[in-house]
């Protein structure tokens, strides 16, 4: 794909995660479309670069590169393959970049409809959470059109992104990375706080275990960073919901079906993370899991 200086972007999905985001593509000085199904979203991003739109088709009309952050995969279909709206049907569109978690069965089918009518796809998922997305530290995983992923790493990515990792050719490949690194991120999670309540129990400081820990070879991310600052702080504030844990949990099952892949940990942690979900809903913070451990551990 031939892009320049003066290739136009686009922006579709904004919220907790898209907002800062958008801030930071905008930040790379190219022209900037965005479009939010709620417009006071995009009030505060507008500038002398910045054009806000009306629907998807609207950004695509007007946009070389589109970036989607999108909370499901209904929406993400929608926004790309709406008959009326969809950017599939916009004439200035050459490569969508999608965010989201969604799968590789969905990059897979999304890439091949955009290539019969001569549109790039990476599928370039991201991790690090809200606090990521505003530091602009998020890791990004890509696969698909090598030249979007060349263009972007020079002129978009470093605003955005701490590292960027071109993970193949196949649209879908970057999926599977970014699950395999959620699935991670969740057995690290629950099995520790997990192990909090045995040591809790037995009269153990629940703060002192976790420096114990990270001085010690059971240290992790979570026991570094999410656990002492968004649980045992008592904040709870992990800034993912519930429902976004669910959606990556199945999407993680899907592949290891699809692979046939050992699932004997994610299957357990899995079940953990059910039970909170029906203790707590789909919209509390994912890190509630503790509350339903403790209780299941007896502890007040």
């Amino acid at each position: 794909m031939p892009y320049s200086k003066t290739t136009k972007l686009g922006f579709i999905g904004l919220g907790s995660m898209g907002s800062p985001m958008a801030k930071n593509i905008i930040k790379s000085g190219l022209q900037t479309n965005i479009y939010d199904i709620e417009p006071s979203r995009c009030a505060a991003l507008s500038s002398d670069n910045v054009l806000i739109c009306s629907s998807p088709i609207d950004v695509a009309n007007r946009a070389d590169i589109i970036f989607t952050c999108l909370p499901s995969l209904d929406a993400a279909r929608s926004v790309v393959l709406d008959p009326a709206n969809g950017i599939l049907k916009g004439s200035q569109i050459k490569s969508i970049v999608s965010l989201g978690t969604t799968g590789s069965a969905y990059a897979k089918d999304v890439a091949s409809q955009l290539h019969a009518n001569n549109i790039a796809f990476l599928d370039s998922p991201i991790s690090g959470g809200p606090a990521g997305a505003k530091d602009a530290t998020l890791a990004i995983m890509c696969s698909g059109d090598k030249a979007t992923y060349e263009f972007l790493c020079v002129h978009v990515f470093p605003h955005m992104s701490a590292k960027q990792y071109y993970v193949g050719d196949e649209p879908g490949m970057a999926q599977v990375m970014k699950l395999v690194n959620n699935i991670n991120l969740f057995i690290h999670l629950a099995g520790t706080l997990e192990s909090l309540t045995l040591g809790e129990k037995a009269g153990l400081d629940p703060a002192q275990m976790i420096d114990v820990i990270n001085a010690s070879s059971g240290l992790s991310r979570s026991s570094q960073v999410f656990i002492p600052n968004n649980v045992l702080s008592g904040a709870f504030n992990f800034g993912a919901s519930n429902g976004i844990l669910k959606k990556d949990l199945e999407l993680w099952a899907e592949e290891v079906k699809m692979y046939e892949s050992s699932d004997q940990v994610g299957k357990a942690t899995q079940l953990a993370f059910g039970e909170a979900i029906r203790e707590h809903g789909i919209e509390a913070d994912l890190t509630t899991i503790y509350k339903t451990l403790r209780r299941i551990a007896s502890l007040k």
